[in-house]
């Protein structure tokens, strides 16, 4: 019972407390003088860095296009050296190929 009669004490003293607030008068462009101030140290602590510029889309898009074009052209000659070299066994096995080696039992 206590810690509910202490829970309404407690918001009845918020509650008051919200009355002892009192505006506060500030001079006349205190605004404007404390945004130019900040613009001011935001353009003087962090300039222009060029060595992150590769990082925008526009490279990023070229890049992954490369990146692509590259591992096509290396699948495609993978895909082809494949097919010779199978091809190769192919004719080997029976016989088709005119291979300079000669078996021992010739």
């Amino acid at each position: 019972m206590e810690d509910k009669k202490r829970n309404i004490q407690r918001i009845d003293e918020l509650i008051d407390a919200s009355g002892d607030i009192q505006s506060v008068n500030t001079p006349p462009f205190f605004k404007d003088k404390v945004l130019n101030r900040l613009r001011q140290v935001k353009e003087g602590s962090h300039p222009e860095q060029p060595i992150l510029q590769w990082l925008s889309p526009k490279f990023q898009v070229i890049a992954l296009v490369v990146f692509v074009i590259l591992n096509g052209s290396a699948l495609l000659y993978y895909h082809q050296d494949m097919k010779a070299q199978e091809l190769q066994t192919f004719a080997e096995t029976y016989g088709f190929s005119a291979s300079e080696e000669t078996s021992i039992l010739n």
